[in-house]
């Protein structure tokens, strides 16, 4: 059996097989190239989802722990610490403030964490997908299109949705905890230090995220003949 390779997923199936091909035969090394590299896909989408589970874990207890020192230092008696020693009620009241930057860059770095994380879920499911095409299973296909499409919610969305919740939940608390202890003009610098932590972070994981760039399969021109003699 020979399947024809569609235009849009010939550059891939050429990264995949090493040659340019325009069909695959079912009985070729070609095919058991693309069906080893569909279990290959298979199997580092599962190990890639369950490593975001445990760093998405870890984040929340992290989050936790931040949580209840934050709660602590909000309940600290300040009172007899102001008449003997100023510095350290000053320094009391910082806490807070401190605690709740450090969340808020937390916050921002899960929010990014999960972006990835998505994006590269997608680009593994884009590529069974189209794996799957060419092997004849196309069993991955058949369970997404399962069930209620009212209820067919993404669980990488949800994890950014809840990223994002967070991080509003510590952008908030950390400017009323400036506010609170600086004024406006202490809110004011805490809005433009959120912003440029953003920024920065944003510009710097970018610049981090390297890209192999693979040339695309060469087709070796054929040799002309001389036509005389």
């Amino acid at each position: 059996m020979r399947i024809t390779i569609e235009h849009a997923d010939r550059p891939f199936i050429h990264r995949v097989v090493g040659e340019p091909i325009e069909a695959i035969d079912t009985t070729s090394a070609q095919a058991e190239q693309v069906q080893d590299a569909l279990q290959i896909a298979r199997q580092q989408k599962s190990v890639d989802a369950e490593l975001d589970w445990k760093r998405n874990a870890l984040f929340l207890a992290l989050f936790v722990f931040l949580y209840t020192a934050l709660g602590a230092s909000l309940t600290m008696d300040l009172t007899a610490q102001a008449s003997s020693h100023k510095s350290i009620a000053y320094a009391l009241e910082a806490v807070p403030v401190l605690l709740a930057f450090s969340g808020l860059f937390l916050s921002l770095l899960f929010v990014f964490q999960t972006r990835g994380s998505a994006r590269q879920q997608h680009n593994w499911e884009q590529g069974i997908l189209v794996l799957e095409k060419y092997t004849g299973n196309r069993l991955y296909q058949h369970i997404s299109e399962m069930g209620a499409r009212t209820t067919h919610y993404s669980q990488s969305a949800i994890n950014v949705a809840l990223a994002l919740f967070i991080c509003l939940t510590w952008v908030v608390m950390y400017n009323y905890f400036t506010f609170t202890t600086s004024g406006v003009i202490g809110s004011v610098i805490s809005l433009f230090i959120t912003t440029m932590t953003y920024v920065i972070l944003d510009i710097q994981l970018l610049k981090s995220g390297k890209h192999i760039e693979i040339d695309e399969p060469v087709v070796p021109a054929k040799e002309e003949k001389d036509p005389t003699p």
